[in-house]
C-alpha cells in the first residue's frame, strides 16, 4: 500500500517576502479597476425626473386701492359743480359805492366764519372755504331734491338734506344805481355711490335760503337797504 505523502507548505524565504507582497498589491489593484465606478443619481432623484428649476422672488406688487376710495369730494372752492348743479345768484342792488360794498363783503364774510380761499381783487370775486352747516340752523330747506337715478347717475342720496358743507361765491360790480351784489352758495351733501358702494360728497342746488340769510346779516352789518 502506498501512503499518501503529506504536503507541507514551505516557508517563505525572508528575502522573497517584499515580493511576494508586491504581487498581491498588483492583484488587488486590477480587481478594484473592474469594478464600475459609482454614479450619482440624477439631481431630480431616483425616479429620473428633472430637478424643479428655482425662480426668482417675485415683486411684491404695490398695495391695491380700494375701488373708490378717491371718490370723495374734496372741500375746495377752486374746483367747479357740474354746470346743471350750480345754483343760481341772488342778485341785491345798492346806492353805495363798488368799493363800500366789496371791503363790507369781505368783513362780514370773515365775521360769519367764512374764510376767503379764491380772491380776485381787481375784478372783485370771492369764493370761500367750505364749512360746516345744520339744517337745524335754517327756517327752510337749503337744497332742492337730489336727481332722480337712472341712466348715468347712480349717487343715493336723502331728499331732505339734515348737514353738509357750504361755501360762499361773491361778486360786487358797478351799477347805474350804485353797486350790484351778485351771491349764490355751493353747496355739498354725503350720498353712497352704488356702483363703487362707497360715501361720497356730491353737489346740491341752493334753495337761496342760505344766501338770504347771509345778505341779510350783511345789510345789518353795514346798514344797507336793497333797492
Amino acid at each position: 500500500m502506498h501512503s499518501r505523502a503529506s504536503k507541507r507548505l514551505l516557508p517563505i524565504p525572508p528575502r522573497a517576502r517584499p515580493l511576494a507582497a508586491g504581487l498581491a498589491l498588483l492583484m488587488l489593484a486590477a480587481s478594484w479597476s473592474r469594478i464600475p465606478a459609482r454614479q450619482d443619481p440624477p439631481a431630480g432623484g431616483a425616479s429620473g425626473e428633472p430637478a424643479p428649476q428655482s425662480t426668482p422672488a417675485a415683486e411684491s406688487a404695490p398695495p391695491a386701492t380700494a375701488p373708490g376710495e378717491d371718490a370723495q369730494a374734496q372741500g375746495s372752492a377752486g374746483s367747479e359743480a357740474p354746470p346743471e348743479m350750480q345754483s343760481s345768484y341772488i342778485v341785491r342792488l345798492y346806492k353805495v359805492r363798488p368799493a363800500k360794498l366789496w371791503k363790507g363783503l369781505l368783513e362780514s364774510l370773515k365775521a360769519e366764519g367764512h374764510a376767503p380761499e379764491v380772491l380776485d381783487e381787481t375784478a372783485h370775486v370771492v369764493k370761500t372755504s367750505f364749512v360746516d352747516f345744520k339744517q337745524d340752523d335754517y327756517p327752510l330747506q337749503v337744497g332742492d331734491p337730489p336727481p332722480t337715478l337712472g341712466g348715468s347717475y347712480h349717487i343715493v342720496q336723502m331728499i331732505k338734506i339734515r348737514a353738509g358743507k357750504v361755501s360762499l361765491e361773491g361778486v360786487v360790480t358797478p351799477s347805474k344805481q350804485g353797486s350790484e351784489l351778485k351771491l349764490r352758495a355751493r353747496i355739498l351733501v354725503t350720498g353712497v355711490d352704488r356702483v363703487n358702494k362707497v360715501r361720497v360728497l356730491v353737489d346740491r342746488r341752493s334753495t337761496g335760503v342760505i344766501e338770504s340769510d347771509f345778505i341779510h346779516k350783511l345789510e345789518a352789518r353795514l346798514g344797507l337797504e336793497h333797492l
